[in-house]
């Protein structure tokens, strides 16, 4: 299938983007066509991935400033078709959106993803390069897919430096001996105060979230408990990789003082 990537332009596309939105995510969070018109136009980005007319994907981001007052480009929401989420689409997006930021001379992109969802994981970290060193706790209120109680919506929100990362990753070597500080949902983290250190989660947590929500929950809450003591400390999300047949871990490294 041909792919093609460059900016949405009709209304026509735009409505496509509200579709697609419907199809991936529902109707509850839906961001509607004035809004992505009125930021397309005023610099902001709207790029729709198509097949032939078709769009498929799109991504929707826009200028912003960090807390410090940096600019940077922040990406709020990537869809793909359902279908089509293993023909790199996704990530072919993402590029395109790299390089309008840079004409942007921007070096930062930001966003926010859930970070107990290895397929995002593997995207956003290990294979675009970002890091993450920031835990948002419940950014949208619970999540809608949870039935039997409540998940709330937790995110990583990554840094995409888009010129040279700060963070270097460590060595094959270096990850294969670290230490996971989550063998067992039960325990609290072990922080054991290595420089490379790893952070497991299960390679299919929306298996997890349909066959056991009390599972869901414990890892919600058990993550988020790793994932703050360890930034606490000073690490870094810097890679994602799959541990075995039922586990992935994220790599973290704290670079030195």
């Amino acid at each position: 299938m041909q792919i093609t990537i460059r900016p949405v332009a009709t209304y026509a596309e735009y409505r496509a983007c509200e579709q697609l939105q419907q199809v991936v995510w529902g109707d509850e969070f839906v961001v509607p066509l004035n809004l992505l018109v009125t930021v397309q136009r005023n610099g902001g980005l709207v790029l729709g991935a198509f097949a032939g007319d078709e769009l498929v994907g799109f991504v929707f981001g826009f200028l912003a400033r960090t807390a410090d007052g940096r600019l940077k480009h922040a990406s709020h929401m990537a869809a793909v078709r359902p279908d089509l989420r293993d023909a790199r689409i996704g990530e072919r997006l993402k590029r395109a959106q790299r390089e309008f930021a840079l004409a942007q001379d921007l070096e930062l992109m930001t966003w926010t993803y859930d970070p107990l969802l290895a397929r995002n994981a593997h995207l956003n970290i290990h294979k675009l390069g970002a890091i993450c060193r920031t835990y948002l706790r419940n950014v949208y209120g619970p999540e809608p897919e949870l039935v039997d109680g409540v998940l709330p919506s937790d995110r990583f929100q990554v840094e995409w430096w888009l010129v040279q990362s700060p963070v270097a990753r460590p060595s094959a070597e270096q990850v294969a001996a670290a230490p996971v500080i989550n063998p067992s949902l039960d325990a609290p983290p072990a922080m054991t105060g290595e420089a490379v250190a790893r952070l497991r989660i299960p390679l299919d947590f929306s298996a997890v979230q349909q066959r056991d929500p009390s599972a869901a929950q414990a890892w919600r809450y058990h993550f988020r408990a790793c994932a703050e003591a360890a930034f606490a400390a000073g690490y870094v999300v810097v890679d994602f990789g799959r541990a075995d047949h039922h586990y992935g871990h994220y790599t973290l490294v704290r670079p030195a003082p």
